[in-house]
């Protein structure tokens, strides 16, 4: 279905940044976010005029009756009450990502179960509400070791730039799913749901503790990775930060590990 831009100029200028991280999805293979934020893109732009098909282009007239825009009449104007609406939504769309993201961990607020939770939903979600957030999450949440130990696996410097760092993380999870273990955490693998046992939660008392949480497949409950995540307060305002993560894999192409037979559990 073939496409024109027929809109002014400056409407396409209030929709340029949704442009270049619609671009940046493409480049991903979170087909579910690339097709829900295409829609919210032309969701934008089919009320300013912005793509029309060819086959039923008329400039100068409304063809969509029960639209909350006008159009332009020569193809180069925009109405300024049309100017403003855009600028209000690409504003408002602006305040909650900020707002999204600001939510996320690090925070006080989370406890440390909690932030284990967040952790995984952002690795399942890695472009949402931005591309590469889940990623961008995962180095934030680290202290200064384990984010050191991460960027070290991805063969980045101590000091590299965070939003670099966090597209060369996603690319490393996600790629060759089938051999990779760790694709299982960005939906490259078996749907799976998260259960922590707690008799294997334990608080240190002195601003550190140790998480199990295991990864079950949804539809059987079949033990599938064993985690264990250790934990450090921030001495600044009590937030919790991943200090390592212990990984155990039970699944037959994976199992038992290099250096972890002894977590003999794979009858679990």
């Amino acid at each position: 279905f073939s496409f024109a831009v027929t809109s002014a100029s400056s409407c396409l200028s209030l929709l340029s940044q949704l442009f270049l991280l619609d671009q940046s999805m493409m480049r991903r293979k979170s087909k579910c976010n690339h097709c829900l934020f295409r829609a919210l893109l032309i969701g934008m732009a089919v009320p300013c005029n912005a793509f029309l098909p060819i086959a039923s282009r008329s400039r100068g007239s409304n063809l969509f009756p029960n639209g909350f825009l006008s159009y332009s009449k020569n193809g180069n104007d925009i109405p300024a009450s049309d100017s403003d609406f855009l600028k209000d939504r690409l504003q408002r769309i602006r305040l909650e990502v900020v707002e999204e993201e600001l939510r996320r961990p690090p925070n006080p607020n989370y406890t440390a179960k909690q932030l284990i939770e967040e952790i995984m939903n952002g690795l399942l979600q890695p472009y949402d509400p931005l591309p590469d957030s889940g990623f961008r999450m995962m180095l934030r949440t680290a202290t200064k070791e384990w984010r050191e130990a991460i960027l070290q696996s991805i063969g980045a410097k101590d000091d590299a730039d965070l939003e670099l760092a966090a597209s060369a993380l996603g690319v490393a999870m996600e790629r060759l799913p089938n051999k990779n273990q760790f694709a299982i955490l960005v939906g490259e693998g078996e749907n799976y749901i998260l259960d922590f046992p707690a008799i294997n939660t334990v608080d240190y008392e002195d601003g550190t503790c140790w998480i199990e949480c295991r990864l079950r497949e949804k539809a059987t409950k079949k033990l599938l990775v064993i985690t264990g995540w250790s934990l450090r307060q921030r001495e600044d305002d009590g937030a919790w930060l991943v200090d390592s993560i212990d990984w155990q894999d039970f699944r037959d192409e994976f199992w038992p590990g290099i250096g972890r037979e002894e977590w003999m559990e794979k009858s679990v």
